[in-house]
């Protein structure tokens, strides 16, 4: 399972996406990853999650692409975090364009810089161990519960 945020440099955005699948980094042919399960979203700040956008994917076969000139991508360039230069692992550019999930996540189609980005494996030892993902749908109501502690979401 692998999580990447992402930070949009120069704004309060963040933008990221989950998929299932082990990410397998840069290959030097390009290769699809295979999922019904993966999703992209967006928030427009890092301190607002009331408004967030959520993309499913809706082109399973297309739903990651590993490739050697890009960092995680999601689909054909919905989420597509590259290097302006082909002998840097940096990545520092990102692309959203709407194509092979559900909704597009940002207005524009543009290239843009990014200020930092972590991605994230989700492993588990055992069974025990096993995070299990729910999906919004499934709830009736979900409610932000700000605390001593920090901010988190709650699913009725």
């Amino acid at each position: 399972h692998t999580v990447t945020f992402i930070k949009v440099k120069g704004t309060e955005e963040i933008i990221g996406g989950y998929n299932p699948l082990i990410w397998k980094g840069p290959l030097i042919n390009y290769e699809w990853g295979i999922t019904k399960d993966s999703f992209i979203f967006s928030f427009k700040s890092k301190d607002d999650f009331k408004d967030p956008i959520l993309s499913y994917v809706k082109d399973m076969n297309q739903a990651v692409l590993y490739f050697y000139t890009c960092g995680p991508n999601f689909g054909d360039c919905d989420i597509e975090i590259y290097s302006n230069n082909d002998n840097s692992k940096e990545y520092n550019f990102i692309r959203c364009k709407q194509l092979n999930y559900e909704k597009k996540i940002r207005s524009t189609d543009q290239q843009f810089l990014i200020e930092d980005y972590e991605e994230k494996q989700l492993i588990a030892s055992n069974s025990d161990d096993a995070i299990e993902w729910i999906f919004s749908s499934t709830f009736k109501d979900i409610c932000l519960i700000e605390g001593e502690f920090g901010t988190a979401l709650r699913a009725n």
